[in-house]
């Protein structure tokens, strides 16, 4: 899988640091190359968050001087995951769908991981800018001012109707960057399908880099649980139980994790950046609650401390049963949107017109 300098890459490239990659088929995907950075060079003031290369540059061991991030979110061509301009995002996937569309792309091609994001996120955080969306049926929440295109034709702002706007389709503010080689849409229009991240009966499961071929089954426990304030709930459906807990123990449930199988109730709910954090959690090793915030997971490394990411957006945890990540927000959450909202909410079969996903790259 290589580059191709044909007349599409060259003018793609010659508007700013975007480039054009080919999958299998030859269709076209437009990535955003982000160069290898350290950790401590993007960890938010006072906060000490680790050293060396961050771990979205490093695969199963070895570092990479780059990493590619579609520009748009996806959408299907041929079973192929493709990130071209001013399409409708793919949604109504579920994590293993979406996951085997990236992969279709070739080698190289996966889904977006949570280490990805992560990495993005602290990034433009350390860059004073996080960026705004389609967080209100076609417009921005915080600034109704700015727009998409709804292929649905409606209003911004019309709460009928389908409310996602064309990928790109918005202001310069709704990209990574604030400009036109930034990753648009990573908050709000859709909910994104993370890989590399999940939640199995409150404990973490995730690589400790970002190695996206590695086997779910061989992903390492962490010690790190996400527990709740207030367990179980009433069992009467998805309706806010108590707060989310970074701990190394379940202490409580948000619903009875044995009452079914297939059980999708209550659960619990916070700002990212205010989840709580147990004083087991602080009582965990440096390196361990360091990895939490690499991953955009923990928003500090203990409760006592002063400082801390502040990245927007809300948390959501069903800590029983298993559950996969989605980021970013959707078309209508808010203020709840934002590079730090994280949804642990969802089970792999789950499917939405509100979940889409997003293809990346590493050589």
């Amino acid at each position: 899988m290589a580059l191709n300098k044909d007349t599409l890459f060259n003018a793609v490239l010659a508007s700013g640091k975007m480039h054009v990659m080919y999958n299998v088929n030859g269709d076209p995907l437009y990535m955003v190359r982000i160069p290898k950075f350290n950790i401590e060079d993007v960890a938010p003031a006072g906060v000490s968050m680790g050293s060396g290369v961050h771990p979205a540059f490093i695969v199963g061991g070895v570092a990479k001087n780059e990493i590619f991030i579609g520009a748009f979110p996806a959408a299907f061509e041929k079973a192929c995951a493709i990130s071209i301009p001013d399409q409708l995002p793919q949604a109504n996937v579920n994590f293993d769908q979406a996951k085997a569309a990236c992969f279709a792309n070739g080698a190289g091609f996966h889904m977006m991981t949570n280490w990805e994001w992560a990495a993005v996120a602290l990034w433009c955080l350390k860059n004073a800018f996080q960026p705004r969306g389609n967080t209100m049926w076609g417009k921005a929440h915080d600034a109704g001012y700015e727009t998409g295109l709804r292929l649905d034709g409606r209003d911004p702002g019309d709460t009928t109707g389908d409310g996602k706007t064309l990928g790109g389709s918005g202001p310069l503010s709704w990209r990574h960057n604030n400009g036109i080689s930034g990753i648009a849409d990573l908050v709000g229009n859709v909910w994104e399908w993370q890989d590399g991240l999940k939640l199995v009966r409150g404990r973490i499961y995730m690589p400790n880099d970002n190695d996206y071929n590695l086997a779910e089954a061989s992903w390492p426990a962490q010690d790190v649980y996400i527990d709740a304030s207030v367990g179980p709930g009433d069992g009467n459906g998805a309706a806010q139980s108590g707060t989310p807990i970074l701990s190394n123990t379940i202490s409580k449930f948000s619903e009875n994790p044995d009452a079914s199988a297939d059980l999708d109730l209550d659960y619990a709910y916070s700002n990212w950046k205010d989840a709580g954090l147990s004083t087991g959690f602080g009582n965990l090793t440096a390196a361990i609650r360091q990895r939490m915030m690499q991953a955009g997971i923990a928003p500090k490394s203990a409760s006592g401390d002063s400082a801390g990411s502040t990245l927007q957006g809300g948390l959501w945890v069903r800590n029983y049963g298993e559950r996969v990540p989605i980021r970013g927000g959707g078309w209508s959450n808010g203020g709840n949107a934002g590079l730090g909202a994280l949804s642990l909410f969802s089970r792999r079969s789950y499917s939405s017109s509100y979940v889409g996903f997003r293809p990346a790259f590493i050589s």
